[in-house]
C-alpha cells in the first residue's frame, strides 16, 4: 500500500459499534475488540473508521454508503439468524439475490469493491450466543444458539456458510467461531433465573428452558456472571481479546502482502 496511514474501515453489528459506545455495556466492556486490535498491531500505521450499526444484519448494509479506504473488515451475521432471513445457496450468492444472507453479502462485497477495488477486506463469521437480555431493556431478549431458530436455521450453518462464502469472494475469512472457543459453557458463568425454590444462578445447560419475565424478573446477567460474553451474547474485555487477536493475525498476514 502507497499509504502512509493505513485507512480502515470496520463494518459490522453491535460488537463493532459497541466499541465507540461502551456506555451502552453499562461499561461492563472495558475496551472493544477493534481498539484492541490496534492495540496488537503498534507497528502499523492504522487509521480506524468504524461505521458499525448497532443491530444491523446484512440487510441494513445493501443501501448503506461505504467510504474509501485501504483495508476493510466486516463482523456480521448473528442478527440476521435471530431475524429469519434466509440463509440462501451459492446460486443466490452468484446472482447477488437480496433478501437471504448469501445475496445481501454479495452485495455488500461488490458495495465496496466499487469504492476500493484493491483494497483487502478481512471477513468473520458469527460466533455461538448463549439467551441474550439487554442490559438497558430486559424486554430484548433473544434464545441462544444451542437451539435452531423458528426457520429451523442453525447459527452454526449460517455461520459456516458465511465463512465459506468470504473465502470463495476472495475475502480473507476470520473462523471466529471454529477458533474463538466461544461455546455455550464458556459464554457466561452462571445466567440468574427464577425457579420454583426460589432465584438461582445455573450454568449451561441447566438454565436452559426456565423463562424468563423481562417485567417481574431480575436481570438474569449480574457483573459477575461474565465469562466470554457479559450478557449472553455481546463480548465481555476477555472475549473481546479474543476476537482481536484472531483479526490482528489476519491483518498482519493480509498488509504483509500488500
Amino acid at each position: 500500500m502507497n499509504h502512509q496511514v493505513i485507512r480502515w474501515c470496520a463494518i459490522g453489528d453491535s460488537f463493532t459499534y459497541l466499541n465507540d459506545h461502551l456506555d451502552e455495556t453499562l461499561f461492563r466492556l472495558k475496551k472493544g475488540y477493534l481498539t484492541r486490535i490496534l492495540d496488537k498491531l503498534p507497528d502499523l500505521p492504522l487509521e480506524l473508521n468504524n461505521i458499525g450499526i448497532n443491530g444491523s444484519t446484512f440487510q441494513d448494509w445493501v443501501s448503506q454508503p461505504i467510504p474509501e479506504a485501504d483495508v476493510y473488515t466486516i463482523l456480521l451475521g448473528t442478527n440476521d439468524w435471530h431475524q429469519l432471513y434466509p440463509l440462501g445457496s451459492e446460486k443466490e450468492l452468484k446472482h447477488r439475490t437480496e433478501g437471504t444472507i448469501l445475496g445481501n453479502l454479495g452485495i455488500l462485497l461488490d458495495h465496496i469493491r466499487a469504492v476500493a477495488p484493491n483494497a483487502p477486506i478481512i471477513g468473520g463469521n458469527p460466533v455461538e450466543r448463549a439467551d441474550f437480555v439487554y442490559l438497558l431493556d430486559p424486554e430484548n431478549n433473544a434464545q441462544g444458539s444451542y437451539a435452531p431458530e423458528q426457520s429451523g436455521e442453525w447459527l452454526r450453518d449460517v455461520s459456516a456458510a458465511i465463512r465459506k462464502a468470504y473465502a470463495e469472494e476472495g475475502v480473507v475469512p476470520v473462523d471466529l467461531w471454529g477458533r474463538s472457543g466461544f461455546t455455550q459453557d464458556r459464554l457466561i458463568r452462571f445466567k440468574h433465573v427464577r425457579t420454583d425454590a426460589g432465584y438461582a444462578d445455573l450454568p449451561y445447560p441447566e438454565y436452559v428452558g426456565i423463562p424468563f419475565d423481562p417485567l417481574h424478573d431480575e436481570h438474569p446477567y449480574p457483573p459477575e456472571c461474565a465469562a466470554l460474553t457479559y450478557d449472553g451474547l455481546h463480548p465481555s474485555d476477555e472475549g473481546a481479546d479474543i476476537l482481536a487477536g484472531l483479526f490482528a493475525e489476519a491483518f498482519r498476514s493480509v498488509l504483509a502482502n500488500n
